[in-house]
């Protein structure tokens, strides 16, 4: 009887663990036009890609553009629930993902951060790189289909090979970098799923 009423009382907890828009903004007028602030504390996954559904397949999906994430950039300030986030196939440019590399200062909660297929550029990708190279929890960036070129992927490679960043994961195919920098990058990712080796004791 105990063990049921642990488990009903856990319900909420899983039903809100991955969340969409509709579980951090109000939708007030009932057209999709979600508004109001970011709630993010009940949220460990947060995906607003709507799982990629083409929008002629979703007439409510709502692509974000830079002054809705440089909010929710502020709301991630200090946030100490939201380990994974997914931007995927929004309009981010380069601004929105400054303010997001500046929430990555105070925020050791945030893992992982999927960015592919937006429009971000060269300035962006720096200045992640820049937060990155001191966050030790941060694990996973997805910069796919963006419009990155080699001064970007450098900073970012430079991240992945410094013991004092936790990124361990890269990913910037279909960028306008070189297919080296694309190729280093995931041996770098690969060599980091990789056990330590063993050493023999003296």
């Amino acid at each position: 009887m105990r063990s049921t009423a642990f488990l009903l009382a856990l319900l909420p907890l899983v039903a809100a663990r991955w969340c969409q828009v509709e579980n951090v903004k109000a939708d007030l007028k009932g057209d999709y036009s979600f508004t109001g602030p970011w709630r993010l504390d009940s949220c460990t996954t947060l995906q607003l890609d709507h799982g990629k559904c083409a929008e002629q397949d979703c007439p409510h999906r709502i692509k974000f553009g830079d002054e809705e994430i440089i909010e929710l950039a502020d709301a991630l300030h200090g946030n100490k629930v939201l380990t994974a986030l997914s931007l995927s196939s929004n309009k981010l440019t380069d601004e929105s993902v400054k303010a997001l590399a500046e929430a990555l200062r105070d925020n050791d909660a945030l893992t992982e951060l999927n960015l592919q297929a937006n429009n971000i550029g060269d300035s962006g990708a720096v200045a992640l790189a820049e937060v990155l190279a001191t966050n030790p929890t941060f694990g996973v960036l997805n910069l796919q289909q963006n419009n990155i070129g080699d001064l970007g992927g450098r900073a970012l490679i430079d991240v992945l090979k410094t013991n004092s960043s936790g990124l361990e994961s890269l990913h910037m195919g279909m960028n306008k970098m070189s297919n080296e920098l694309v190729d280093l990058a995931l041996e770098l990712t690969e060599k980091a799923k990789l056990p330590p080796p063993d050493h023999e004791e003296l």
